[in-house]
């Protein structure tokens, strides 16, 4: 799960400094992931796949988005703030969509895997 969670986290930083954002092949990347994660998750680690794509999600905002952190105009605290929530709202069907395919996966791999 951590090499998934740098992974989105490189492709972030790769978009915002080509791109001046976090967005749709961030949102890909997320996808794709928790996908293949989910299926080589081990059979003890069953839940890690429901929390995955939400958690490298963030911390791919909280890494990469220091690239999109405006330089002038309140505190860093606000800024960084507003940087959270103008990424993580129209992104957010992107961390939807990995968790609930990634948990469907998850989820299909325990009963079936007896």
């Amino acid at each position: 799960m951590a090499l998934a969670t740098l992974v989105v986290i490189g492709v972030a930083a790769l978009e915002a400094a080509l791109r001046d954002r976090i967005g749709l092949w961030t949102g890909v990347t997320l996808v794709v992931v928790a996908i293949i994660a989910a299926l080589v998750t081990r059979k003890g680690d069953r839940s890690l796949p429901a929390m995955m794509p939400p958690l490298a999600f963030l911390a791919a905002v909280l890494v990469a988005g220091q690239l999109l952190v405006a330089s002038t105009g309140g505190s860093l605290r606000t800024r960084e703030a507003l940087m959270i929530v103008q990424t993580l709202g129209p992104n957010a069907i992107w961390v939807v969509a990995a968790t609930i395919l990634s948990t469907t996966i998850a989820a299909i791999r325990h009963f079936t895997d007896r």
